[in-house]
């Protein structure tokens, strides 16, 4: 019977295999999150208006400049026109000079860029970019055909649209770029760039647990990492607000700043001498770290340390106890002859003595 029951359980289970669908088959390959949890995008620099158009193919290459607000960069649209069916792709790419080569290059088929005129969108991998400084969008094709792709820009003599940057033309016969816009006259591609909000997060991984420490032992060391684990490109600035105060503590590096998620964890180094106290004890406290512009944002780190007399200490107390155990026998018998003491004056004295030197 038992058999029979595993056998249908079998027979089920298969079933509901091969019915299953592709994607729950492999659901190991897919990434777990929700688009909730991604960074908020929003708009950094933008043109959107124009009613011109010049066209893009393997003779001339077209770039626009720009100034970036925020950083990162995370994805380009660009306001293109294609009048006609074409197999080969648009490429698009971020340069910091028109010479130089590509920082970042993303190409887009022609049969998924849609016919007339649309924004398209380039989805490019987010990549770390100076506020301030002037970027280039450029675009570019292979196809022979005449002008498949046209990027529309505005030209204006009255008005200049985007005073952050301009529109570039450059001609592979004469193998130099040039400006669209002539004198006394703007022309300025249309595009947004867009970034997102960068947020940093504290992480730090690291504890602290010395035993069998001498008192004043001052060799003691260890280590603790600090990360940022928050979005691309996020810089994160810290500092070491508060440590125990038994000890004292020393610190290879108390803050740091500009720390990024793709720097990876830092090494913190302590070093730690012990309490003189002779006593044995158990100490136990946190090393605080704070991100400085976040004040909710911080982590710890455990700190325990086990004290213990030296042996070196207990035998000095021994021969010190010894002395005054020699001390007090000649002090009595010579006050006895002279009975200049009260003898349990005396005694009460050396147990005093004697409790202080194993306490301490």
């Amino acid at each position: 019977m038992i058999r029979k029951m595993i056998t249908c359980i079998s027979i089920l289970t298969i079933m509901a295999v091969l019915v299953m669908p592709c994607d729950t088959l492999f659901a190991s390959n897919i990434t777990e999150y929700s688009l909730d949890e991604g960074p908020e995008i929003f708009l950094d620099q933008y043109q959107e208006t124009g009613s011109y158009e010049t066209g893009v193919h393997n003779n001339i290459i077209l770039a626009q400049s720009f100034t970036p607000s925020f950083s990162p960069l995370t994805k380009v649209e660009v306001k293109v026109n294609k009048p006609r069916k074409t197999d080969d792709s648009l490429v698009l790419s971020i340069r910091d000079s028109l010479n130089e080569s590509d920082i970042v290059s993303m190409g887009i088929y022609g049969d998924d860029i849609p016919f007339f005129t649309n924004w398209i969108e380039f989805d490019i991998k987010d990549i770390d970019i100076t506020v301030g400084k002037t970027y280039y969008i450029v675009l570019s094709s292979r196809t022979t055909s005449e002008s498949p792709f046209r990027w529309t820009f505005n030209n204006s003599g009255i008005q200049d649209t985007y005073n952050k940057g301009k529109m570039y033309r450059y001609f592979k016969s004469g193998d130099m770029w040039e400006k669209i816009e002539l004198d006394n006259e703007f022309a300025d591609a249309c595009f947004r760039t867009y970034s997102h909000i960068s947020q940093t997060d504290l992480v730090c991984i690291g504890n602290f647990n010395w035993t069998n420490v001498q008192p004043a032992q001052d060799n003691l060391t260890g280590f603790f990492t600090v990360q940022n684990n928050g979005t691309p490109f996020s810089r994160l600035n810290w500092k070491i607000v508060t440590w125990p105060g038994w000890g004292t503590w020393t610190f290879s590096q108390k803050n740091g700043s500009n720390l990024r998620p793709e720097d990876g964890p830092i090494t913190i180094s302590i070093g730690i001498e012990a309490p003189h106290s002779n006593v044995p004890d158990d100490y136990d406290g946190r090393v605080l770290i704070v991100n400085e512009d976040d004040s909710n944002d911080t982590c710890s780190i455990y700190a325990h340390m086990e004290t213990s007399k030296t042996k070196e200490k207990n035998e000095k107390q021994h021969i010190l106890f010894d002395m005054i155990s020699d001390f007090f026998i000649i002090y009595r018998e010579n006050n006895i002859e002279n009975n200049f003491i009260n003898q349990p004056r005396s005694y009460f004295l050396f147990h005093i003595l004697q409790n202080i030197l194993y306490i301490i």
